[in-house]
């Protein structure tokens, strides 16, 4: 709460009362309306309400999805809102591709519905994502937040090669574990040539370089706004994809055992798959569709043997070493969308 109100004061002393009250009023809202973060400007704000009917539909349809905990793997690699279609067509690791249907729309929620209110002491935990920030420490055997606090400024994300780097010493550090890698790739801001093209352009998910202060328009924000294409966003958003499985094919090499790739959401990039909606982009608090639920699961079993899994704890003092402060964690989930 203090940090929350020295956040305001910031803001206040920096950019004005007209400020203060414009980002509060967005803040309220993103945490009450269900409007989604990045939304059709055509789409009057009331007809969002239906969106809790297309994930109830979607739900009939579709099953309310996988419990990634109660299947078999030794490595559950995540790429975030890495989307099936997409990864079945770039991704190069041998493996037998399979699909399943994500329990969320988008981290958070995912996060939620398969870990939190758990414990899973036969489990380590490395990831990228700021949501990681809702479970307690005792959910699994140790939780490894290093990566997130390896923030890399200038294109405002943590880069994969960091998260590759803490995935090989969890290996090494709990080899009888079973062991979660998060990957914030390919979810914006994406990298690669395109993207350096676009960034150049428009500044996406980096710094100003007149200000040297973040910017606040983000891809799919300029996408939905008609600045940028959205073929050309998807083309990016490959890019990072084809990037961040460069690290998962060196992470590989590392790693012995069942491994699975999928991811924890998709991602929409304009697609109309309801009536009244019109397009829809991105994925946070938007209803339940094919694009962002559909996710990978290729299991690769890496040619190694299944790895002896310890389930039982340890001490708890040595559990959860890695720490990261909440205002770091709030600067971090509205760089990538949340907030």
């Amino acid at each position: 709460m203090e940090d929350k109100f020295k956040k305001l004061k910031t803001i206040y002393d920096e950019e004005g009362t007209l400020a203060l009250l414009q980002k509060s009023k967005k803040h309220i809202l993103n945490k009450y309306h269900p409007k989604p973060a990045v939304a059709n400007n055509s789409t009057r704000n009331s007809v969002w309400f239906t969106k809790y009917l297309y994930s109830m539909y979607f739900d009939l349809k579709y099953g309310s999805g996988t419990d990634v905990m109660d299947e078999e793997w030794d490595t559950l690699i995540l790429l975030d809102a890495c989307r099936f279609d997409d990864f079945s067509e770039v991704n190069t690791i041998e493996g037998d591709l399979q699909s399943r249907i994500s329990k969320g729309v988008d981290s958070n929620e995912f996060i939620r519905e398969n870990f939190l209110g758990n414990e899973f002491a036969d489990t380590v935990y490395v990831t990228a994502n700021p949501h990681v920030s809702i479970l307690d420490k005792s959910v699994f055997h140790d939780i490894i937040t290093e990566p997130i606090s390896d923030w890399d400024f200038e294109y405002q994300c943590v880069k994969p090669e960091t998260v590759t780097k803490f995935a090989k010493k969890a290996h090494q550090m709990y080899p009888h574990k079973r062991i979660i890698v998060h990957y914030m790739q390919p979810h914006d801001p994406p990298l690669g040539p395109i993207a350096d093209d676009l960034r150049s352009q428009h500044q996406i998910g980096g710094t100003d370089p007149n200000s040297n202060q973040s910017t606040d328009m983000r891809i799919m924000e300029l996408v939905a706004d008609g600045k940028i294409d959205e073929k050309r966003a998807h083309l990016a958003y490959r890019e990072t994809l084809q990037i961040v499985l460069s690290e998962v094919t060196d992470l590989l090499e590392d790693v012995s055992g069942k491994v699975v790739i999928s991811s924890d959401h998709g991602e929409m990039f304009g697609e109309d798959p309801y009536p009244f909606l019109g397009k829809l982009y991105e994925h946070y608090k938007n209803p339940k569709t094919i694009e962002l639920c559909k996710v990978p699961w290729l299991v690769v079993e890496n040619n190694h043997d299944r790895r002896e899994i310890n389930k039982k704890s340890i001490d708890e003092s040595k559990q959860s070493s890695s720490t990261i402060s909440s205002s770091e964690i709030e600067e971090q989930l509205e760089a990538l969308g949340y907030k």
